[in-house]
């Protein structure tokens, strides 16, 4: 298991994000996405897992974000000196370290996307799809799809669950990932969108929301990739979502 640091890329590259400038009207025209599924648990193990939540992540990012820009202001007494149309400020390698040393701990990417599956191999099967919208642990207590799979038609089935980042594609074919976009009503509609249209198309087991009836609000073409080591399950699986 990786867990992806979507900012700490561009830092690494000697680039920082200006999120003010990342917007849900900057995605490409088709509204491309991105889920990369890199992170899987057995069912069980869970709560292994640290808590998601696309609030906390997208409100951890923009402090970051705001931290670092003081230190190059205020502590380098540089200008930002950005264009109207840049979404990254090129910062100096010697900065960077510098920013990395007073801040510490960089947030890492959200996983707002989670699958259940049951079964091994070919036989494997997305049952349920959620996001993870809570600031607590959604399987503390029982999660209503954990306690479905007692069902005993469940019985002796393997069961696992998958996390994925969510990156939209801008129109200059850059990558958007879900937690830079502003504001974060906009990055939590389109979650709620890619929730909806994900649980219509493949129609899992368990959901009941969303399952019978199409609640997408926007179109979205969905690349699923699943970089985890256990399984090739939805790899190359493209979703087309419709409105």
């Amino acid at each position: 298991m990786s867990i992806h640091y979507s900012l700490d890329y561009y830092l690494r590259t000697g680039y920082l994000p200006i999120l003010d400038r990342f917007r849900r009207d900057d995605i490409s025209i088709e509204l491309e996405c991105f889920i990369g599924i890199d992170v899987c648990f057995p069912l069980h193990k869970v709560l292994d897992m640290t808590a998601q939540s696309l609030d906390v992540t997208w409100n951890a990012l923009k402090e970051y974000v705001d931290k670092a820009l003081h230190i190059i202001t205020e502590q380098y007494r540089e200008e930002l000196d950005i264009e109207n149309y840049d979404k990254f400020r090129d910062v100096d390698k010697e900065i960077i370290r510098e920013i990395k040393s007073q801040l510490t701990l960089i947030p890492p990417a959200c996983y707002p996307i989670y699958i259940i599956t049951v079964g091994e191999g070919y036989d494997e099967k997305v049952v349920y799809i959620g996001k993870t919208s809570s600031k607590n642990h959604r399987f503390t207590g029982g999660h209503s799809a954990a306690l479905k799979l007692h069902d005993p038609i469940y019985d002796g089935m393997m069961k696992h669950i998958y996390f994925g980042t969510v990156t939209f594609i801008d129109n200059d074919k850059e990558y958007m990932p879900l937690e830079f976009i502003q504001p974060y009503e906009d990055a939590l509609n389109l979650l709620d969108n890619l929730e909806a249209g994900l649980i219509f198309n493949l129609k899992p087991d368990l959901n009941r929301t969303h399952r019978s009836r199409n609640n997408a609000k926007y179109d979205i073409v969905v690349n699923i990739e699943n970089y985890s080591s256990r399984s090739n399950l939805l790899h190359n699986k493209q979703v087309y979502i419709q409105k």
